[in-house]
């Protein structure tokens, strides 16, 4: 296994979280769109998986709370929409 694989199987490992609908969207964000993100966005998301859950589900629930642009850009291109949603 090569080290990108290796490094991309860690990424992947940090998407799964304490509840489904949160494993569901960072899982698909990685999956779809992770590889083809640029290298800023990448670390972007990376930062964002470092956070907590009750942090994330607020930045999903409120978008346009999220102080970092970049972090804020993340979560509308993973929900679709900058409204925000709750996770139930």
């Amino acid at each position: 296994m090569s080290s990108r694989s290796i490094q991309l199987s860690k990424i992947r490992w940090r998407c799964r979280r304490g509840t489904k609908e949160l494993d569901h969207l960072l899982l698909s964000y990685f999956e779809n769109y992770y590889q083809k993100a640029n290298e800023s966005e990448r670390a972007c998301f990376e930062e964002i998986l470092s956070l907590q859950d009750p942090v994330l589900i607020e930045m999903f629930a409120n978008p346009l709370k999220i102080d970092n642009q970049d972090h804020r850009s993340i979560v509308v291109q993973i929900i679709g929409t900058e409204e925000g949603f709750l996770l139930k």
